[in-house]
């Protein structure tokens, strides 16, 4: 039975501490222990205590494997508990006005677990309780914690178990909560609510730690309190209803979220105040501030929040953070700094935004159905300021009634808005620029303009690819063309060759499109002269493969993969110098492109066709005198590339006609032989001549738009090589060539190679 009189350790004698040992020994009465006037007692797995009483700075130690009733500290004392285990009818432990270390234990309470706080009335004092991997928790409450006093949590567990009860109480004083530490509450996870003496920090800190409220909010903030609260790295929230945050009675709140992400919603009301800041966090929910609650948002360092605002007075999107709406949002102030808003529509669904005052600087990013002409909108009906940008939705689509799109209206003040890298905005076959106006009643409004249209990146990529075969063609013609060169360098003997070439021309805008091609590639081939006719005959073979790579604006490129073989034939008399060659070729090509749209998205498109073209080409090796010799000539080439339908994944379509080239060249090569000691023969030439090509009409339509690629034209060709024959069986080649003319310039062609010959 319970004695009449605590256990009382003073340290008066061995005599007396040799009593309460015996007491507690005793298994027919369970005592309270009383440890005072700046003693220490140690309470091990031996004994046995119905409650503990610690006071006047005196010191409780508890080991592994202890258990215990309740324990209280009073009055500057100390607990340290390891390992023990407290199972209590009333609190499991009070810490008033002292300090606390409980380490690896576990606490059960049928009222609430444990209590920091200060004396009773006193605006002074205060406790500091720490569980470090400890379990507690109580019917009626996990814990509690008064003004200036501090409950640590570190990796451990707190629960409050009924449905009307607390995880954490904390009423006037600071609750830290860190590495995987978890709070859970019948009602809320953590409630902050008013000290009686208003006294203490109001705060929680939450670390890389979980807040659970079953039948509430995971935070509330009540009784007039004057809360702030941090949570930090990872830290997870969760509450009924997906209610994270709920405060009311006249309360404020100053939550800042910091590396974390949270989904749920935060509510302020009954005439209550809050303000949040996510900084590198990801939240997704609503915040509602009923009428008479005032609320402020801040985003800052990246953070993304996904949601509506209802009654909030503030929005300050920062530094690289994102606001998306999810629905039509009037707010009363939005300031930008660096930040964006993101209209989030599509899929048939435009939002407008709606605000009273506009300041700072940031991106809209915003979206059209140009079928339909539908849009989001921002409205400003009071003063709009700062420098915006519009980030708009692009698409490979022709609209259907193309109109002017308003996207922004201001009722007053000096804001300007641009596009977003000062690029139109592609529109299907054309791009539209951004136009402003005064909307007649003193205010300004900003509109995509299909009066300014150029042609879009992905009509430029189509046409680029419909134009560019016959010129990855003639690149290859090239290589071989300086292969029968060497065979009339060489007596027209039988062998083994190999070129690798390399060509860069740049289109003019007046072909009907503008763009840089670079062609890299390889032939190889094997000839051999005819066993019958004169003996001058001589035919071969060849395969071979090149890649284009297009260049076009805005970072919209294309590449052409060409795979070839062929057979060629060349003539020479050896008395009169007379030669022809002629040259047929197929390909196929494997055609891609990549568009860089105007809203920063990709578009892409392949397909594939194929070429066949030939080449004729009749000339005169002249002989002069000490090595010399000049080679005039003409060329007749033509070229057809199959059609073909096909279309970008951005909804654009594109249908080719058969591409055509047809190019006469007329020109001479100058040379010399020069024979060199150990029988090496070097042969340094120059060459001109000047090109026509005859096919104007290549047709392309985009979405239905005709456009002609137009190659036609004059232009010269300059080009310097040398030949060199070491032996009779081998040599090598380099051949260096530049042309210009009015629709095509070639900057560079190089083509080097050798052959075997026997």
């Amino acid at each position: 039975m319970r004695p009449l009189f605590p256990l009382s350790v003073r340290p008066r004698g061995l005599f007396a501490l040799s009593l309460i040992t015996a007491a507690l020994y005793s298994s027919t009465a369970a005592a309270t222990v009383v440890v005072e006037n700046g003693s220490s007692f140690t309470v091990d797995s031996s004994l046995l205590a119905d409650r503990y009483v610690v006071r006047e700075q005196s010191t409780l130690n508890t080991l592994a494997g202890s258990s215990l009733r309740e324990v209280s500290v009073f009055e500057g004392s100390v607990l340290n508990m390891q390992g023990s285990e407290v199972n209590a009818q009333d609190y499991g432990l009070i810490i008033n006005n002292s300090t606390a270390t409980v380490v690896d234990s576990i606490i059960r309470s049928q009222y609430v677990g444990v209590n920091a706080s200060r004396q009773l009335g006193s605006a002074t004092g205060g406790s500091t309780l720490t569980l470090r991997n400890s379990d507690v928790s109580g019917l009626e409450g996990g814990a509690e914690v008064t003004g200036l006093s501090t409950l640590i949590l570190d990796n451990s567990r707190v629960e409050g178990t009924q449905v009307g009860a607390d995880g954490v109480n904390v009423r006037g004083g600071t609750a830290i909560v860190r590495n995987n530490s978890v709070i859970t509450g019948g009602n809320s996870g953590i409630s902050i609510g008013a000290d009686s003496n208003d006294v203490g920090d109001y705060r929680a800190e939450v670390d890389g730690s979980t807040v659970i409220g079953l039948n509430g909010a995971a935070l509330t903030v009540v009784q007039g309190a004057q809360a702030t609260i941090a949570l930090s790295n990872g830290t997870q929230l969760k509450g009924a209803n997906d209610l994270l945050l709920d405060v009311s009675e006249g309360s404020s709140v100053n939550l800042s979220v910091s590396r974390s992400t949270l989904q749920g919603d935060f509510n302020i009301r009954d005439n209550s105040s809050g303000t949040l800041v996510f900084d590198s966090s990801t939240v997704l929910g609503d915040v509602h501030a009923e009428a008479g609650s005032v609320a402020d948002v801040t985003l800052r360092n990246g953070a993304f929040f996904t949601g509506q605002l209802q009654n909030v007075n503030q929005m300050a999107v920062e530094s690289n953070s994102v606001w998306a709406l999810t629905g039509n949002q009037q707010l009363a102030n939005l300031s930008l700094d660096q930040g964006t808003v993101d209209f989030n529509s599509g899929f048939g669904s435009f939002h407008q935004l709606q605000v009273e005052h506009l300041s700072g600087n940031g991106t809209f990013v915003m979206n059209a159905d140009y079928a339909t002409n539908e849009h989001d909108t921002l409205i400003v009906s009071g003063t709009a300021t700062g420098e915006h940008t519009l980030s708009v939705k692009g698409s490979g689509e022709d609209p259907t009634d193309p109109q002017a799109l308003t996207l922004v209206n201001a009722a007053a003040g000096d804001a300007r808005f641009s596009l977003s890298g000062d690029q139109p905005v592609d529109v299907g076959t054309y791009s539209y620029n951004l136009g402003s106006r005064g909307d007649g009643s003193g205010g300004s409004e900003w509109f995509l303009d299909p009066g300014s249209k150029t042609i879009s990146p992905g009509t430029q990529s189509v046409l680029a690819l419909f134009n560019t075969a016959p010129t990855v063609w003639y690149g290859e013609l090239t290589s071989l063309r300086s292969r029968m060169g060497e065979l009339r360098f060489n007596g027209g003997k039988a062998g083994l060759w190999s070129r690798a070439y390399s060509n860069k021309y740049d289109v003019a805008e007046q072909s009907g499109v503008g763009y840089s091609q670079v062609q890299s590639g390889f032939s190889l081939g094997a000839d051999a002269p005819l066993p019958w006719g004169d003996g001058q005959w001589l035919v071969g073979a060849l395969i071979g493969h090149s890649r284009s790579d297009l260049d076009l604006t805005r970072g919209t490129s294309g590449s052409v993969d060409s795979y070839y073989l062929g057979a060629y034939t060349t003539w020479l008399d050896q008395a009169s110098g007379y030669y022809f060659d002629a040259v047929l070729k197929a390909n196929r090509f494997d055609n891609k492109s990549k568009v860089n749209m105007s809203d920063g998205t990709r578009a892409k498109g392949d397909y594939n066709n194929t070429g066949l073209g030939g080449s004729v080409e009749f000339g005169r090796h002249i002989a002069l005198a000490d090595g010399w010799f000049v080679e005039p000539y003409g060329q007749l080439a033509a070229v057809v590339i199959g059609s073909k339908d096909y279309g970008l994944d951005n909804g654009m379509r594109a249908e080719g006609d058969q591409t055509r080239s047809l190019l006469g060249k007329v020109g001479s090569v100058v040379g010399r032989n020069v024979r060199l000691e150990g029988g090496t023969v070097l042969q340094p030439y120059i060459k001109a001549a000047v090109a026509h090509e005859f096919a104007k009409a290549n047709r392309v339509q985009v979405n239905d738009n005709l456009f002609n690629n137009d190659l036609s034209g004059s232009r010269a060709e300059l080009g310097a090589g040398l030949a060199a024959s070491f032996t009779e069986d081998f040599s090598v080649h380099a051949d260096f060539d530049y042309a210009k003319g009015e629709h095509i310039e070639q900057p560079y062609g190089v083509n080097v190679g050798l052959r075997y010959s026997w």
